[in-house]
C-alpha cells in the first residue's frame, strides 16, 4: 500500500498569498516609478489615500458625503504623514 501525502493549502491560506504577491508587485511597481524603495506597509498607505481622494472626488453631488470623504482623505494623509511617507526629497 501507497503512502501518499496531500498537500493542499487552505483556502484562506491561498487567498493571503495571492493578495500578498500582489501587494509586494505593487510595491515594485511603485518603487520602480518614483525611483525609491516602498515598503508593502507604505504600499497599503499610499493605496488608501488614493481609494479616499477617488471616493471624495466622485461624491461631488452630496455636501454631507463630500465633508465625510473629505474628513476621510484628510485622515489618510495625515496617517501616511505619521507614517514617513512625504512629498520632501531625502538629503
Amino acid at each position: 500500500m501507497k503512502k501518499e501525502m496531500s498537500l493542499r493549502i487552505p483556502l484562506n491560506e491561498r487567498i493571503k498569498c495571492s493578495v500578498n504577491d500582489f501587494i509586494v508587485t505593487l510595491a515594485n511597481a511603485l518603487s520602480h516609478c518614483v525611483e525609491e524603495e516602498i515598503s508593502p506597509a507604505q504600499t497599503l498607505r499610499i493605496l488608501h489615500a488614493i481609494i479616499a481622494f477617488t471616493f471624495l472626488v466622485f461624491s461631488y453631488g452630496n455636501v454631507l458625503f463630500s465633508v465625510l470623504f473629505l474628513i476621510w482623505f484628510a485622515l489618510t494623509l495625515v496617517d501616511c504623514k505619521r507614517a514617513g511617507l512625504s512629498n520632501q526629497p531625502k538629503v
